[in-house]
């Protein structure tokens, strides 16, 4: 009866998301997208309980830190009920309200460094992170923005210069006739 209670009153917690993704992550992202129940329960579980110690993102682990987020995505309000004739692997539907830094991040950072999808939605499929679609949706937000910030400033900067900072810029050359002996191609 007492993890029942536990569980109710974290998951009430968890269901109130406090974390959306802006297409940057600040540095207390990760401490502000997962309620502080659910850290305390976490690292109790992870080092013991301590009544004395109280768990604030400083002192959290890094570890029940990430279980928190991956909790957090992981959770469903409602089990869905499996037919006999359905699929067994039935894959979970993510409310993207609940999504946080720790699955955004590594599927970002599998598409960035590898571009497979089946290793993206492999990860997904363990719950670990966000599926390949997600991924090429956010991307394509981001970028859908970059053109939108063109199209009102008429210029073309990076989405994050600092204004009052000493800011230098290079051009190298654009070969008109790439079929000349030194060009590789047009932009080198």
């Amino acid at each position: 009866l007492h993890l029942v209670k536990a569980a109710q009153i974290v998951r009430r917690d968890m269901f109130n998301p406090s974390f959306r993704f802006a297409g940057n992550f600040s540095l207390d992202s990760q401490g502000k997208s997962v309620p502080q129940s659910l850290k305390a329960l976490t690292q109790m579980i992870l080092e013991g309980s301590s009544i004395d110690d109280g768990v604030d993102d400083m002192s959290c682990l890094p570890a029940a830190l990430s279980i928190s987020q991956l909790l957090v995505f992981n959770a469903v309000k409602h089990i869905r009920k499996q037919s006999s004739t359905s699929l067994p692997t039935l894959r979970t539907r993510h409310n993207t309200a609940q999504e946080t830094p720790l699955p955004l991040y590594l599927s970002m950072m599998l598409h960035a460094e590898t571009r497979k999808r089946d290793l993206v939605d492999k990860l997904f499929d363990l719950g670990l992170c966000v599926s390949y679609d997600r991924v090429i949706s956010i991307l394509s937000d981001l970028a859908n923005g970059v053109c939108q910030q063109f199209e009102t400033d008429h210029a073309v900067c990076p989405p994050h210069m600092k204004s009052h900072v000493f800011t230098t810029a290079a051009v190298d050359n654009i070969d008109h006739n790439p079929s000349s002996t030194s060009a590789h191609d047009s932009f080198h």
